[in-house]
């Protein structure tokens, strides 16, 4: 079925917070019950710790910014980006109770071979930064914060990697973050644009980023257990193997750290997992996620490409009823509803987004596209 581009839009925004929400409610709630993975859909909301509303808000805020850099400066400037971006670290540094423990692991022999020890015995916590500062990123909070550029530029390919490497220039320029953004940035243009077809898409992601060793063979498991029709358990003990298997030895073939790798490319081959072998189900598809060890990163990114794939029509009426309010650290749906909106607006032309009328949406039509009048012809 053809969705509006604004819905899209729209889906991904509500995707990408109703999946941050659930999958941080459900590592919440499932550290107190482990035997019950289905009690959460009975409540009546879902129900975050203080901790966990705090996060949510914080890696909501620079999602925020970056949407509304867009939105004032009508395009992506990384100047303003650099700026939005220091403004938000010196923010949160300076927030009371923030602390930072330097990484002190040492480059060499004996902790090389510590680490991949860790590897070789599947341990799913393997990195080597401290997971507790709010500042360091995980895979779902940098895709979330760049879903405002893959947005904007999805038409042009070679324009949207330019821009998101752009964007991860001021972002610590990390080879894992820049690659994860640029998969799904991919993946959500050919949603936008009505290409996406699941059994295909893989062959085209690795043309698109390039053969980067450890993320191109993780793609091409994710491509075989489609093919295979895997289950999600199959599935999670086989991703999680195979690339701690690859980082091992990439490890000792090198003798290099791998700073974000497994805690980046597990989680996302998962949710690429997830949102492929059942994309045209939004529910279902952040369900399966959610029993995933990584159960907040793979829902954000299954809600933000089922959102985006499925448009806001998709996302399950009950579910937004439930969220409450911490969503994206904006107040209510109807927030993240007009902020897709003027964001959309900037896309298509509307150069003043914030004086469109809150319930008429401008027709738009694609170029070289001859659309019937809007009224009947006269005779006279």
């Amino acid at each position: 079925m053809q969705y509006s581009l604004l819905s899209k839009f729209q889906g991904a925004f509500l995707g990408a917070a109703l999946g941050n929400h659930v999958g941080s409610h459900f590592e919440y709630q499932i550290g107190k019950n482990r035997e019950d993975y289905k009690f959460f859909l009975n409540q009546h909301k879902f129900y975050l710790s203080k901790s966990e509303k705090n996060y949510l808000q914080k890696w909501g805020e620079i999602t925020i910014y970056c949407a509304e850099s867009l939105i004032i400066k009508k395009a992506f400037n990384e100047d303003d980006w650099q700026k939005v971006y220091q403004e938000w670290q010196d923010k949160q540094q300076n927030h009371e109770g923030y602390t930072w423990k330097p990484n002190t692991i040492k480059d060499s022999s004996k902790e090389l071979e510590k680490l991949a020890e860790i590897v070789n015995n599947n341990q799913s916590d393997f990195h080597y930064i401290n997971k507790d500062d709010i500042l360091i990123p995980k895979i779902s909070n940098t895709i979330i914060a760049s879903l405002p550029v893959s947005l904007i530029y999805h038409e042009d390919e070679f324009k949207l990697k330019e821009k998101l490497q752009q964007w991860g220039n001021v972002w610590e320029n990390n080879l894992e973050i820049n690659l994860g953004n640029l998969v799904v940035g991919y993946i959500i243009a050919q949603a936008l644009k009505n290409r996406l077809d699941p059994l295909t898409l893989i062959p085209k992601i690795i043309d698109y980023i390039g053969e980067r060793e450890l993320l191109v063979e993780q793609l091409r498991q994710v491509e075989k257990l489609i093919y295979q029709g895997a289950n999600l358990d199959a599935a999670i003990t086989h991703l999680s193997k195979n690339f701690k298997f690859l980082e091992k030895q990439q490890i000792l073939d090198e003798g290099q750290q791998k700073s974000y790798s497994s805690t980046f490319f597990i989680p996302l081959s998962l949710a690429l997992y997830c949102f492929l072998s059942t994309p045209e189900d939004f529910g279902l598809a952040v369900l399966r996620s959610a029993r995933t060890g990584w159960s907040a990163q793979i829902c954000t990114i299954v809600g933000i490409l089922s959102g985006v794939y499925n448009s806001s029509a998709g996302v399950p009426v009950e579910w937004r009823k439930k969220m409450g309010v911490e969503l994206l650290g904006m107040k209510d749906e109807v927030e993240i509803m007009n902020l897709a909106k003027k964001l959309w607006a900037v896309w298509c032309g509307v150069y003043d987004p914030n004086n469109i009328i809150q319930n008429v949406v401008p027709a738009v039509a694609a170029t070289n596209v001859i659309r019937p009048p809007s009224h009947p012809a006269s005779n006279s």
